[in-house]
């Protein structure tokens, strides 16, 4: 599992979801589903590419690998300390970046430079992530199902499901207690519980590596069964009001509308 836990200042999601573009429903940008995350290969970062890119819903920032941010005459602005599940690192990182990818344009973006070498374990051929310092600035569908990503405010049929943001993530409330929609996490992920006695496998995130175990665990959103299974189990909580990580393909489709507080789940 390649993730988690990325700082990124409340004035500046603030400031992003004041500015949630209105476009009118674009053409849909083809996804690539890997693993249950989702990939896009249009991105241009200031008008060099295209690249592809991680879209992790789960990530409050944008990373871009170092050597092409380089590359491509980015340089550092700034230094903010990343933290994940695992613990935290300081990182370099550039403002006032343009994005586009499709149709849509985000301005005044901030990346991280990171030289992505726990996503490279798995994934060599991606130049970076796209987090929610790009996605809360639109509304948006992402569909596993056809596998495609489109940006726009949809009338779409199905239960509205209203969420908070927390330090700019997606949460909702579940029988789990209060999951971030992640869309760059491949397993459930819970805090603070105890994993069971028996196999462990590996879980990678920007500053390390452990072995974790797993429980298993039944998940409902407002009562609707959503899925049952073994969820990896990491015994801290190393996000205060988080109680983990909700993968996005457990679902056929998400629609998050940021611009009204709420998302449609198929």
């Amino acid at each position: 599992m390649v993730g988690r836990r990325l700082w990124l200042s409340r004035i500046v999601v603030f400031a992003a979801l004041l500015a949630i573009a209105a476009y009118p429903l674009a053409g849909a940008v083809k996804l690539e589903v890997r693993e249950g995350r989702a990939f896009v290969s249009g991105v241009f970062v200031n008008g060099h590419g295209p690249y592809r890119f991680l879209i992790d819903t789960g990530a409050n920032m944008n990373l871009i690998e170092s050597d092409l941010a380089e590359k491509i005459g980015m340089s550092a602005t700034f230094a903010d300390v990343v933290e994940s599940s695992l613990g935290e690192g300081r990182m370099p990182g550039s403002d006032g970046n343009v994005i586009e990818l499709g149709q849509v344009r985000g301005e005044n973006q901030r990346f991280q430079f990171s030289t992505l070498d726990s996503l490279h374990t798995v994934w060599p051929d991606v130049k970076g992530i796209l987090g929610q310092s790009f996605l809360a600035c639109f509304d948006y569908t992402m569909d596993l199902r056809h596998k495609t990503l489109e940006f726009g405010k949809q009338e779409r049929a199905g239960k509205r499901t209203p969420f908070r943001l927390v330090e700019g993530r997606t949460m909702l409330a579940t029988s789990l207690g209060d999951l971030v929609v992640d869309s760059g996490a491949g397993r459930l992920l819970l805090f603070g519980v105890t994993p069971g006695v028996g196999d462990q496998m590996p879980m990678l995130t920007m500053t390390g590596s452990q072995n974790v175990g797993t429980v298993t665990r039944k998940l409902l959103i407002e009562g609707r069964d959503i899925w049952r299974g073994d969820a990896i189990a990491l015994p801290g909580r190393p996000e205060p009001g988080i109680a983990g990580l909700m993968p996005i393909s457990f679902f056929k489709s998400v629609y998050v509308c940021n611009s009204e507080g709420y998302v449609v789940l198929e």
